[in-house]
């Protein structure tokens, strides 16, 4: 598993992180390890390129685009 830090601009109330966890919760090889919604700081693990590739793509279908840290 790789831990990868993301900024998610649009990440800004628990609502969001409900969302975001079940984007999340629908991919295999992929978890949040934590986030901080003051900072819009999601860090997860995932299992390859791959899944990190398609985390991304799910996550900006739901409205969370993210970006490195």
């Amino acid at each position: 598993m790789r831990t990868i830090n993301w900024i998610a601009p649009t990440y800004h109330c628990g609502n969001c992180l409900i969302k975001i966890k079940r984007v999340l919760a629908e991919i295999d090889g992929v978890r949040l390890v934590s986030s901080d919604q003051g900072r819009q700081r999601l860090t997860i693990e995932a299992a390859g390129p791959e899944v990190i590739a398609y985390t991304k793509r799910r996550l900006a279908g739901a409205g969370f685009p993210v970006q490195p840290e």
